[in-house]
């Protein structure tokens, strides 16, 4: 599987990830689109917050100007029908009025994936991690992304080990960790890692595909075929489904060909 991503990142942007059929030993490619899109890991928007109507309000979200909260809202909701360019507008009002807006830092970053800045984009993630003094989760995930894409992998263990820290429980930060341990050539860590994002999160499909790359590293093409088989069952149409019916058959070519080199190589009765 050619592991190399394309630059036209997240929410709306698929990342590349071609399958080959050649079993190569190269960098595993991950679709980050699909770890970062996902509910769980969006941003919450602050104006959902009822002010004063919770004895769960802290102080920053009570002072948080309202302008900059509307602001924000409104840069949500232009990402959400896919106008990153529009909500840039708005995240970066909101940020002025308020500059220890971590959220709307860590939304200009998503913004700026969509539309394929990158370096923009670790800047804005980098700058919300800053501003939260390194207690807001989500853009740790989104720069470890960032740098696994960009095959930065010993850069990213750090960050994203930090955000599994602050947000245990979410299953794509475990596979994002996964990434970095395969790009590490760590494999039987990635491996239990990938496993555990899958059982975490059971629609990742994305972690079936780097248990297939793990095992192609193996020669394994039994265990690659059924993380090839589950990652079709989740994404049976997906962009990447027809790449991964091609390595399927690739794989059960390999199949076939050791058969036929044991049975050969038994003795003749």
């Amino acid at each position: 599987m050619n592991q190399r991503l394309s630059t036209c990142l997240l929410f709306g942007a698929l990342l590349s990830l071609p399958l080959t059929t050649r079993g190569q030993e190269t960098n595993s490619t991950i679709a980050q689109r699909s770890i970062l899109n996902g509910p769980s890991f969006q941003t919450e928007v602050p104006t959902e917050i009822s002010r004063g109507a919770s004895p769960s309000v802290s102080a920053r979200e009570l002072s948080i100007p309202e302008r900059a909260v509307k602001a924000h809202a409104k840069g949500m909701d232009r990402l959400s029908k896919n106008d990153p360019a529009g909500s840039l507008i708005y995240f970066r009002r909101a940020a002025s009025e308020f500059p220890n807006f971590y959220e709307a830092y860590h939304a200009i970053g998503l913004a700026q994936l969509r539309l394929g800045h990158e370096e923009e984009a670790q800047q804005a993630f980098q700058k919300s991690i800053d501003a939260s003094g390194g207690h807001y989760a989500e853009p740790h995930f989104g720069l470890s992304a960032l740098l696994c894409n960009q095959q930065k992998f010993a850069e990213a263990e750090p960050i994203i080990r930090k955000a599994l820290e602050l947000a245990p429980g979410f299953g794509p930060g475990h596979f994002i960790l996964a990434w970095a341990s395969f790009g590490l050539n760590r494999l039987d860590e990635a491996e239990k890692l990938a496993h555990e994002a899958s059982i975490r999160d059971p629609k990742l499909a994305l972690a079936h595909l780097l248990l297939a790359n793990i095992y192609i590293r193996r020669n394994d093409y039994s265990e690659e075929l059924v993380e090839l088989d589950a990652y079709l069952r989740l994404e049976p149409d997906g962009p990447l489904s027809d790449q991964a019916r091609e390595a399927q058959e690739y794989a059960k070519r390999k199949l076939a060909e050791s058969v036929v080199i044991i049975e050969a190589a038994q003795p003749k009765p």
